[in-house]
């Protein structure tokens, strides 16, 4: 039995190591200037209808780009956005070359924004929406900005432009809050002949940022990738390695396409009623990531006129804001294959923040819902145990009378076993039961956008390690207090009853850099398994 306890407590400290490793940092970003959003004049919509073609021989290739790798180079910025959302646009091939979550600050206390999108520690992310040809995207060249304010609080950015015979006309909604915006792009045809173009929307990403540390860095270890949604894959997730050794190409009706990091994403959710092409690639001549999709083909006549339209996202995970916006986006919001026990848990996880206004309540909360659901499982253990602790003296004597003799008192502990009703491995069924729930909390934790830089007593951020090391001490304060107060079996290996001594020091260090509101769980899960220990013990001794 000791062997067993000692084995399932070292699968616990590599998994933890594991988890470790899978922990992400925050990526450093470059802040802008933020522009105050003016009320001018509206444009009028154009009323002219597009012509569709069956053929789509179109394919999004080497477009022209805003300069080449991590280098972005911009001309006349428009800035747009909300309360919650600032985007800037570059005028010339219109590609969103920056943005700022406002409410979101790049540092615990600081007073800059969030970016997601632009030269972000020296690597290029941007989107863009439009049109494209066989010789790559269609550059708008806006010249006009124009605003429209709704009496419903939206507001409405007006741009044109004319480039290569063609007029150009972007209209991008936001809603009065909120991380999404409804971008129309609109293209009229000034040529003397026809033309085939087809809608896009892309994200470009010049690589994944360089950390330090190693492999003791997690953010080495953490997923910053594509993923698409198809008729074929609701939730496929496509590395860029997986796009260096092979491109990404599926045709679907409907579906996303979105670049996930810890805690945000970038999304295009294009028309569900059309059928997209969805690729991922690498660019020679762009030296970036290439991911996004590709519409119907449409043939343009002189005078004519195509319009497309689709939605961006450049936001939190919060679940419920993405399954509003498209069907299994929310995915984005990866629990694992514990899915099925990470979901109820946020769900816990919110209900107890709605209640107590704090998350780390709301953690402590979750931790004693799980604890009464698995009490009566955990009871029967302890139960075990208990007896166990009670019969000490009995199994003593037995060692005593056959000590000399190992198969003798295997078979004389076995029967005694039998005889008082006593299952000898009871005491290992509560470190099992835990696991699944803490792995699911663990994913839930790395999932939930909430929990950065939300503080609970001394802690001020609850996704990131405790400063100060108290959590940790604490735990394995907890988890020695836990050792002593179970059994130990009088034909222990003393070699081995000597490495369990040590382990409470080693998981004080392991959580010491894990994230404090999972080193808070584990700590109040302790806590209620040793009242549970002592309880059943007591009991067990009354008895």
């Amino acid at each position: 039995m000791d062997l067993i306890k000692t084995s399932l407590i070292v699968a616990i400290a590599i998994t933890l190591y594991y988890l470790l490793l899978q922990w992400p940092n925050e990526p450093v970003s470059l802040e802008n200037e933020e522009e105050e959003i003016t009320k001018i004049e509206t444009l009028d919509d154009s009323k002219d209808l597009l012509t569709t073609s069956k053929t789509n021989n179109i394919t999004i290739e080497e477009p022209k780009v805003t300069g080449s790798g991590s280098r972005v180079d911009v001309g006349q910025i428009y800035k747009v956005g909300n309360q919650d959302l600032l985007l800037e646009v570059e005028a010339k091939g219109g590609q969103i070359v920056g943005s700022k979550l406002v409410n979101f600050k790049e540092s615990m206390g600081g007073e800059e924004s969030l970016e997601i999108l632009g030269d972000v520690a020296g690597t290029a992310y941007l989107a863009n929406s439009g049109f494209t040809t066989s010789q790559g995207y269609m550059e708008p060249d806006f010249a006009n900005k124009e605003i429209r304010n709704n009496p419903d609080g939206s507001v409405v950015f007006y741009f044109n432009g004319e480039s290569d015979g063609f007029y150009h006309e972007r209209k991008m909604t936001f809603q009065e809050s909120g991380f999404s915006v409804v971008v129309e792009d609109k293209v009229i045809s000034r040529l003397g002949s026809e033309l085939t173009v087809a809608p896009f929307g892309v994200i470009e990403r010049s690589g994944v940022n360089e950390t330090e540390g190693g492999f003791l860095n997690p953010e080495n270890f953490a997923y910053l990738g594509p993923v698409f949604s198809t008729q074929d894959d609701v939730y496929e997730k496509y590395s860029f390695s997986d796009i260096n050794d092979s491109r990404f190409d599926k045709t679907s009706t409907g579906g996303w396409v979105a670049l996930i990091q810890h805690y945000f994403l970038t999304a295009w959710v294009p028309d569900q009623n059309s059928s997209n092409d969805y690729m991922g690639m690498w660019g020679d001549d762009s030296g970036r990531f290439i991911i996004g999709y590709r519409g119907p083909t449409m043939v343009l006549g002189p005078g004519e006129t195509a319009i497309t339209t689709n939605t961006l996202y450049v936001g939190p995970k919060y679940p419920a804001d993405l399954s509003k916006l498209q069907e299994n986006l929310d995915l984005t919001v990866d629990y694992g294959f514990l899915f099925w026990l990470g979901k109820p848990m946020y769900w816990v996880l919110e209900q107890g923040n709605s209640f107590f206004k704090s998350w780390g309540m709301a953690i402590i909360f979750l931790t004693v819902v799980i604890k009464l659901i698995t009490w009566p499982l955990s009871a029967k253990a302890y139960v075990s145990m208990g007896k166990m602790r009670a019969l000490q003296p009995k199994l003593a004597a037995l060692q005593e009378k056959h000590g000399d003799n190992k198969q003798k008192m295997s078979q004389e502990m076995m029967g005694f076993y039998k005889k008082e009703g006593v299952n000898p491995l009871g005491g290992c069924l509560p470190m099992l039961l835990q696991m699944p729930f803490f792995l699911a909390f663990y994913w839930v934790l790395l999932e939930t956008v909430e929990l950065r830089h939300s503080g609970f007593l001394w802690l001020e951020d609850l996704s990131a390690m405790d400063p100060y090391f108290i959590l940790p001490i604490l735990n394995g304060l907890g988890m020695y207090l836990s050792q002593k107060m179970t059994p130990t079996p009088p034909n222990a290996d003393p070699m081995q009853a000597q490495m369990m001594k040590f382990f409470p020091v080693v998981f004080a260090v392991i959580f010491a850099w894990f994230p404090a509101g999972l080193v808070l769980y584990w700590l109040m899960n302790m806590l209620i398994q040793i009242f549970q220990q002592w309880w059943y013990s007591r009991s067990a001794a009354t008895n």
